[in-house]
């Protein structure tokens, strides 16, 4: 009997030589959509390569930080801190009292030099007073004197009269000859008195008199270092100049500062700008009135202008800068919002731009 050692091919898996055999399911069954996957995953690479290309070449991004205008309150004299009149993080009107300074040697020394000068004026209108009335009584005496005058030339008259009736001697007519020349020669005084008294009203009121000059100028440097000392005083007072809103205290009621030293520290949040780092090789979208679309973190957007490019600066600060990191420096562009945001705007927020 010849022996053959290959046999035909089953057709029938199941079934070997009428015998049926019972086989288990596979326990990896494939599926086509297992190596779709595994394609689409191997060609992630890839595609992200083509879509970032293909969105350069159709969109223009850049990034940028929210910028918030801030502002140090410092003393503008020398003083203790008597009163903050507002908290930290709460809005503050525009025009109103911030805090209150005193200086208790600025203010005794206001109030000295105010009354010096309340005594100089009142020893100036003593002067003044007291010529007017020894003019007055200058004028008193001479109008006196022109009585006399007027009554001894009368009674010349009389005497001469008289003589030529015979009733009078030469005698007497020389004695009130004699009293009328010293009638005359006393009004003549008293007008040249008068003439002087009246000079020197004028010249005081005109204050060109040395005593009146001197009180004069006493008066008028008093008065200027009053008025230093007055715009000094006025300046503890610190008033906002716009609607803000404190974010530090560097001092405490009761603290001395001196001049120039910080007080607190404010923003402004109406007065937001967006600092934008444009890349140099799209600066020809780095002009004014440019629009721009801004995304922010939270996904919101609103719409903004570039309204100056002062010019190129390091892309990331020196504090933020990685010792590895290459330092890039990009345009820089300064826009402000169109229309009103109603997200909440925090100073150096970082933010997407999107260029029309």
């Amino acid at each position: 009997m010849k022996i053959r050692f290959n046999q035909p091919e089953n057709k029938i898996p199941n079934d070997d030589r009428g015998l049926k055999i019972q086989y288990s399911d596979a326990k990896r069954p494939g599926r086509p959509w297992r190596w779709y996957l595994i394609l689409a995953i191997a060609s992630l690479p890839l595609v992200y390569l083509i879509g970032k290309i293909v969105w350069e070449n159709l969109g223009i991004e850049a990034h940028g930080r929210i910028k918030v205008t801030n502002f140090i309150v410092r003393a503008p004299v020398e003083g203790y801190v008597q009163q903050i009149f507002f908290k930290p993080l709460e809005m503050i009107p525009e025009g109103v009292p911030l805090a209150q300074m005193v200086n208790v040697a600025l203010q005794d020394s206001h109030d000295r030099i105010g009354i010096e000068i309340d005594l100089l004026t009142r020893e100036k209108q003593k002067l003044l007073t007291q010529a007017v009335q020894s003019r007055a009584s200058s004028l008193r005496l001479l109008k006196y004197a022109q009585e006399q005058r007027d009554f001894a030339l009368n009674r010349v008259r009389q005497y001469e009269t008289l003589f030529d009736q015979g009733a009078a001697t030469q005698a007497e007519i020389a004695t009130v000859r004699s009293q009328y020349r010293s009638t005359l020669e006393n009004l003549a005084m008293l007008e040249k008195t008068e003439r002087m008294e009246y000079e020197r009203v004028r010249n005081m009121e005109q204050g060109i008199t040395p005593e009146m000059r001197q009180l004069s100028n006493q008066i008028s440097q008093l008065t200027l270092e009053f008025e230093k000392i007055q715009d000094q005083l006025k300046q503890l007072y610190l008033f906002t100049f716009a609607t803000g809103m404190i974010t530090e205290l560097y001092a405490q009621p009761g603290e001395y500062l001196s001049r120039g030293q910080a007080l607190l520290e404010m923003i402004f949040p109406d007065q937001v700008m967006i600092d934008a780092f444009i890349p140099p090789k799209y600066q020809n979208y780095a002009e004014e009135g440019q629009m721009v679309r801004v995304k922010f973190p939270n996904g919101d957007t609103a719409k903004a202008r570039i309204v100056a490019v002062p010019g190129v600066m390091q892309k990331t600060s020196a504090a933020e800068i990685n010792p590895l990191e290459v330092v890039r420096s990009a345009i820089l562009a300064q826009m402000e919002f169109v229309d009103a945001v109603e997200t909440r705007l925090i100073n150096g927020m970082p933010v997407t731009l999107y260029f029309d």
